[in-house]
């Protein structure tokens, strides 16, 4: 069983490394956008994919003490919280959590005049709980506690993005010209993507509380999400600035 379990977290660990090349590259190439015109929204949007791209190195992380089997000093109090987090993956759904948040002020700058003030302090208070409850709300291989986690994260997210996703669309179908259509509809994807992110994970995760070795289908689908969101939105909407 361990074995197996050794075996799973490595080819994690070889999955999660190419994921992570491949939204570095993605990064690499925003950040040139960026400085190319400097516009506030793709820097926006350049801060939302780092947080996703941190959430992808603690994950990896998570596999290597898994693999490697680290064994801390349990006097060190910190250093087995942070170990203990980041092992449970909480430390990703942290800085997933910080990436949906500047999604709804990304929100809020493309489709929206200003703020809805009960909107705001709703998105932040939720925010601000389902952070505390991934640092906070823990114990050691509770899975049923982990599912919750997970489950608060995608219900955030469904929260930011499900509006992202119909005004994106909305405005895809009322404005005119190939690039403002290729820009809305790459909002669009990106939305759907990053829903599906942690649909996937708390799926996986509802398989471990089943009983299951984890690494099912929906894991890997996850992080391929993510990467296809953050292409879809430099490919269709960032690169495209470049040239207008």
């Amino acid at each position: 069983m361990v074995d197996q379990e050794i075996f799973l977290n490595f080819i994690g660990i070889i999955f999660e490394l190419f994921i992570l090349i491949i939204a570095a590259i993605l990064l690499v190439l925003i950040l040139k956008k960026y400085f190319v015109k400097r516009h506030n929204l793709t820097r926006l949007l350049f801060f939302i994919f780092i947080c996703y791209f941190i959430a992808i190195v603690f994950s990896w992380l998570s596999k290597i003490f898994a693999v490697l089997e680290w064994d801390l000093v349990q006097d060190n109090a910190v250093v087995t919280w942070f170990y203990n987090r980041i092992s449970d993956f909480r430390i990703s759904e942290l800085f997933v959590t910080f990436a949906i948040f500047l999604s709804y002020i990304l929100k809020v700058n493309v489709f929206e005049k200003g703020y809805n003030t009960l909107q705001k302090y709703i998105t932040i208070i939720y925010g601000a709980l389902t952070c505390l409850y991934a640092l906070f709300i823990y114990k050691n291989e509770n899975d049923l506690l982990d599912v919750g986690a997970f489950l608060l994260v995608f219900v955030y997210m469904v929260m930011v993005y499900a509006p992202f996703l119909r005004r994106a669309i909305e405005s895809y179908r009322a404005v005119e010209g190939k690039s403002y259509k290729q820009a809305f509809l790459s909002l669009a994807i990106m939305s759907v993507s990053f829903m599906l992110i942690f649909l996937s994970f708390a799926i996986d995760r509802v398989f471990i509380f089943l009983g299951s070795s984890g690494f099912t289908v929906f894991y890997f689908l996850g992080w391929i999400f993510a990467v296809v969101g953050i292409f879809g939105a430099y490919y269709g909407y960032i690169r495209p600035k470049s040239t207008e």
